[in-house]
C-alpha cells in the first residue's frame, strides 16, 4: 500500500494527497491533550482498563499524548487506530524531531512500527500497552473490527479534504465498535459532522475549540443497533474472570505454552495437563523446524491469516526466546513448478514488499525470501516457555462438566487413579488429541502422521530452504529434512520409505545416494477439513442445531439469534504444519476472548478460524 507523501510547513507535516496539515501550527501537543487526550479524563479514575480508538493515526501523536498519561501508571491501555496513508518510519523520525516532543517514546514507536501491508498489526507497546494499528482505508477496515470502546478520536483529514472518512456509514460503524455512553472527539463541528453525530445514535455537543478554532464536536452514544451479520459467530462474552481467575489448558506443545503464556502475563493463574510424560513430546518436539507463513495469492483468506499470524509470531518470538531457541535468519520458499511462481510474484508486486524479496534468477528455482523467516528449535523453545508454568504430567484429560457455582470440573487420569480437578476456564491445546477428544462433534479435524528424518550434515544452508521438502540448517552436525504427510495414519515406528520420500523430495538440492541417514522422528499434527486452524470459544452444538436449522431455507432472511457457547471454554488447535506460526495467533486470539479485548485479526477471518464453521456450514447446505 502507498505511503503517505510528506513535506513539511514551518516544521509542521503536510500530507500533499490531502493538501492538509497532521497537526494545530501552533501547538500539537497542547491541541491533542485538549480536544482527543481529555476525553478519559472523566473515567480514568472509575475503570482500571480502557480500550481507546482513533480514525487517523497520523503520525501517532494522540497514542503518544495516551501513552504518556499510562506510563507510570498500572491502567491498561488498549489503543486502536485505523490509517489509511500511513507515514513512513524515517518521515515520522522527521517529525518528531521537528516537534522537539516525545523524544523515547516515539524512538519506540517507530522501532516497533509493523511492515506497510494493509491488516491489523498487534504492537504490544509495553506491559500495560497495546496499540493495534490497523493499515487500510477506513470503510474496509472498520467492518472487521470488534470491540467496544470506552473513547472514540475522530482525526482524520478535514471533511472538506477527506469527505469519505466523514460520511454517514463511518459514523454507524463507530457507532458499533463503541459502548454505550462512549465519547466520541473531534476538532471538526462541520454540518456534515453534527448531523451524521445524530443519526447514528449520539448526543452532540459542542465544546468550546482549541487555540483559534471556536468549537469542538463531542459525542456520546446514547444508542446503538444489534449487527445482523453473521450471529452465528458473533464472540462469546466470558464469566467469572478476575485476578484469581484459575485457567486449566489442555496440552503442553507450543500452542498450550503460548496460550499459558498470553494469559499468564495479564495475571490469570494457569496450570497445564499434559498425558506424556514431558512437554512437547508430539508435533511440537522436533529439534529443528521453520517460522515462516503459507504463502497464497494476495486476496486469499487463508494467506491472509498465515501472514498475520507469522507477523505475530515474529514479534511473540523476539521477545520470549533466545538465539538458544530461535535464530531469524529467513528463510527461502523455492518456486518449483508455475503456480507457485506466478503466486510468489504476486506476493511481491503487491504491498508485502517489506516482509518478501524475490529473485527470479535464483537455482533451482525461482526464490521468495521471507525476511523474517526464523530456524526454530521447537523442543527448545517449548521447554523454555513451559519452565513458567505449572505443568501436570502423565495427566489424561478425560472428560468435564459445569458446576452450579460456575466453576468447571475436569476430570482425568493419572498413575491409573480418576481424580478431577476444577478451574474458572478450561482451554484444549491438544493438537492431534483433538480427534479423540472432539470426535462425536461437528469439528472437522483430523490426525496426520508426519516422518522427518535426521541426516548428517550435508549442505551449507544458514537458512531454511523449502521446496517439495524442507532442509533446515546444521544443528551438532544434523540436518532435519521433511516432512511426510499422512492423513488418518496411526502407525508411530519409523518407516524406511517415509525416510526415501523425504530424501527424494530434495534431490534438487543434495546429493542423495551419499547422504547419512542418522535417526527419524515421527510426529503428529491435527488439521481441519478446510486448513485453517480451530481457533475460539467452543459452541452449543445442540442449540446451534435448533436455532439455527432453518438456515437453509431463511438464508436471504435475517436470522439474528445470539449464538450460545459453552462457558468459559476455548479451543486452539489444528496448526498442521505451520502451527509455529498459527499458534501464536491462537494464543493472542484466547487472550482477546477471555480478556474481553478487542480481536487482534480481522472479522472475517477470526470467522473463518470459529469452531462452529463446520457446523454452520451444513446448517446452510440442510445437510443436518
Amino acid at each position: 500500500m502507498k505511503t503517505a507523501i510528506i513535506n513539511f510547513k514551518d516544521k509542521i507535516a503536510f500530507n500533499e494527497e490531502f493538501n492538509d496539515i497532521y497537526f494545530n501550527t501552533s501547538d500539537p501537543l497542547g491541541e491533542s491533550k485538549y480536544v482527543f487526550a481529555s476525553a478519559i479524563d472523566e473515567i480514568f479514575e472509575d475503570q482500571n482498563s480502557f480500550i481507546v480508538a482513533e480514525l487517523g493515526f497520523g503520525a501517532g501523536l494522540n497514542f503518544l499524548t495516551l501513552c504518556n498519561k499510562f506510563k507510570n501508571t498500572d491502567k491498561k491501555l488498549h489503543f486502536v487506530s485505523i490509517e489509511m496513508t500511513p507515514i513512513s518510519p524515517n518521515d515520522l523520525q522527521e517529525i518528531y524531531k521537528k516537534l522537539n516532543a516525545f523524544k523515547l517514546l516515539s524512538k519506540k514507536l517507530i522501532s516497533l512500527y509493523p511492515p506497510i501491508i494493509s491488516g491489523i498489526h498487534r504492537i504490544e507497546f509495553s506491559p500495560n500497552i497495546t496499540l493495534d494499528l490497523c493499515f487500510g482505508e477506513a470503510k474496509e477496515i472498520l467492518p472487521e473490527l470488534d470491540f467496544e470502546a470506552d473513547v472514540w478520536f475522530m482525526d482524520g483529514f478535514a471533511p472538506s479534504k477527506n469527505s469519505s472518512m466523514w460520511d454517514e456509514e463511518i459514523f454507524k460503524e463507530v457507532a458499533r465498535l463503541s459502548k454505550i455512553e462512549a465519547v466520541i472527539r473531534t476538532y471538526s463541528c462541520a454540518k456534515i459532522v453534527r448531523e451524521n453525530f445524530i443519526k447514528s445514535g449520539f448526543e452532540l455537543t459542542l465544546l468550546k475549540g482549541y487555540g483559534k478554532k471556536r468549537q469542538m464536536s463531542h459525542a456520546v452514544l446514547k444508542h446503538k443497533t444489534q449487527s445482523s451479520v453473521n450471529p452465528w459467530f458473533q464472540r462469546a462474552k466470558t464469566t467469572n474472570l478476575s485476578k484469581n481467575s484459575h485457567v486449566i489448558i489442555v496440552g503442553a506443545g507450543i500452542a498450550g505454552l503460548a496460550t499459558a503464556y498470553e494469559l499468564s502475563k495479564n495475571g490469570i493463574r494457569v496450570t497445564l495437563m499434559e498425558k506424556e510424560n514431558s512437554v512437547a513430546t508430539n508435533g511440537s518436539g522436533n529439534i529443528s523446524g521453520a517460522l515462516m507463513p503459507l504463502i497464497t495469492k494476495p486476496e486469499v483468506n487463508l494467506g491472509r491469516m498465515h501472514l498475520n499470524a507469522f507477523l505475530q509470531a515474529v514479534r511473540f518470538y523476539k521477545n520470549t526466546l533466545s538465539k538458544q531457541e530461535i535464530n531469524f535468519t529467513g528463510c527461502i520458499e523455492y518456486a518449483y513448478d508455475e503456480l507457485l511462481k506466478r503466486r510468489y510474484e504476486s506476493r511481491f508486486s503487491d504491498d508485502s514488499k517489506g516482509i518478501f524479496d524475490y529473485d527470479e534468477s535464483a537455482k533451482p528455482y525461482p526464490a521468495l525470501l521471507i525476511k523474517d523467516g526464523a530456524h526454530v528449535c521447537p523442543i527448545k523453545a517449548c521447554k523454555k516457555l513451559a519452565k513458567e508454568f505449572e505443568v501436570l504430567l502423565s495427566h489424561k484429560y478425560l472428560s468435564h462438566k459445569h458446576l452450579k457455582n460456575g466453576k468447571i470440573s475436569i476430570k482425568f487420569k493419572h498413575d491409573k487413579k480418576t481424580k478431577s480437578i476444577k478451574a474458572d476456564f478450561l482451554i484444549f491445546a491438544a493438537g492431534s488429541e483433538s480427534t479423540e477428544i472432539f470426535g462425536d462433534k461437528d469439528i472437522t479435524i483430523s490426525s496426520v502422521r508426519g516422518q522427518v528424518t535426521h541426516i548428517e550434515k550435508i549442505l551449507n544452508n544458514t537458512m531454511p530452504l523449502s521446496a517439495l521438502g524442507y532442509i533446515c540448517p546444521a544443528k551438532n552436525n544434523i540436518q532435519i529434512i521433511g516432512a511426510t504427510y499422512a492423513r488418518g495414519d496411526i502407525d508411530p515406528n519409523p518407516r524406511a520409505d517415509d525416510d526415501n520420500e523425504n530424501l527424494n523430495k530434495l534431490s534438487d538440492f543434495i546429493d542423495i545416494k551419499n547422504t547419512r541417514i542418522i535417526s527419524q522422528k515421527v510426529g503428529f499434527r491435527s488439521y481441519s477439513a478446510d486448513r485453517f486452524p480451530i481457533i475460539g470459544a467452543l459452541h452449543d452444538e445442540e442449540y446451534y442445531k435448533s436455532v439455527y436449522k432453518d438456515l437453509f431455507w431463511t438464508k436471504h432472511k435475517a436470522n439474528n439469534a445470539l449464538p450460545k457457547y459453552e462457558q468459559n471454554v476455548f479451543v486452539n488447535f489444528a496448526h498442521g504444519s505451520r502451527g509455529l506460526g498459527t499458534a501464536i495467533l491462537g494464543a493472542k486470539l484466547i487472550g482477546d476472548l477471555v480478556l474481553n479485548r478487542p480481536l487482534c485479526i480481522e472479522k472475517s477471518l477470526f470467522n473463518d478460524l470459529h469452531p462452529a464453521r463446520f457446523l454452520v456450514r451444513k446448517l446452510k447446505r440442510a445437510k443436518i
